[in-house]
């Protein structure tokens, strides 16, 4: 089965800070990693994961 982070489409094209690989709810989100890690240490989080989620049907190259 595959894992869905997120099935909202408010944060596609954002980085989003997770409290950890096992819970997905959003604690902080930015354009850029920097923002998403500030938002996630004003509330108390130190060391979230911080990922990026594509826009919906856009191809991503790395």
């Amino acid at each position: 089965m595959i894992q869905t982070l997120l099935k909202e489409n408010s944060y596609n094209g954002k980085f989003v800070a997770f409290k950890d690989f096992n819970d997905h709810a959003v604690i902080g989100e930015g354009d850029t990693p920097q923002q998403a890690l500030e938002k996630a240490a004003e509330r108390g989080f130190v060391n979230p994961v911080v990922t990026f989620i594509p826009i919906k049907g856009m191809v991503q190259i790395y």
